[in-house]
């Protein structure tokens, strides 16, 4: 989402935070867990400035965490079904489409060996953590081993921003931003690993080729 865009819309949002402050964090948060439209929710931001007006007095700094995290994890689970109950149909249709079946293969095993961790601090990685919830349903990662990264994972990142926003709140464009760059930083790093691991397992299955050529041939 451009810049300017954010600007209208929190001059727009920030008047209305007294009366409607809760309402503000749970659409915010829920929206920018969701990947239709966490492109583009400033979700991070509605809660940084859900905290400042807590330490101001005119918030509860309790319901602005719980509201958060009941709003991240209902957008995380409609993620996860979405991804669930849709994701393998749309493969078996366009199954014929390799790259596709190729790309649902891999999140499957990527989620078998690395979704736990990708789970918990996803959410860090901003504009791509509403995607996770979604994949992690396509890679069909049980249920309850999803929750069971996932909730700390929300608590993790609410605890983080409601802090933020309490403490620093008058510097929250800062801290946004701050927090868009560790969050993509935080993605190079994961794409940078993903490609080792990658890279590692061609070349043990170029090895083991080999090697099972070689014994053939005796």
């Amino acid at each position: 989402m451009s810049g300017s865009l954010v600007d209208k819309i929190l001059d727009y949002l920030m008047p209305l935070f007294s009366s409607w402050g809760y309402p503000i964090v749970f659409v915010g948060v829920f929206l920018e867990s969701i990947f239709l439209t966490g492109w583009a929710a400033p979700g991070t931001v509605v809660l940084l400035l859900g905290a400042f007006y807590a330490a101001h007095g005119e918030l509860n700094t309790f319901l602005v965490v719980a509201v958060a995290f009941a709003a991240a994890l209902l957008g995380d689970n409609a993620g996860y079904a979405m991804g669930r109950r849709l994701g393998r149909g749309i493969v078996e249709r366009y199954q014929h489409r390799h790259f596709l079946k190729r790309g649902f293969e891999t999140s499957q095993r990527w989620f078998s060996r690395y979704g736990g961790a990708t789970v918990l601090f996803g959410r860090m990685a901003s504009g791509v953590d509403a995607f996770i919830p979604l994949t992690a349903g396509v890679g069909r990662m049980p249920y309850r081993r999803y929750m069971l990264y996932d909730l700390p994972g929300i608590a993790l990142w609410v605890g983080m921003i409601t802090a933020l926003g309490y403490f620093f709140g008058e510097s929250w464009e800062t801290i946004a931003r701050v927090l868009d760059w560790l969050g993509w930083g935080l993605l190079g790093v994961v794409i940078l690993i993903a490609a080792a691991v990658y890279l590692a397992h061609r070349r043990r299955k170029g090895k083991r080729d080999v090697a099972a050529e070689g014994g053939g041939e005796r």
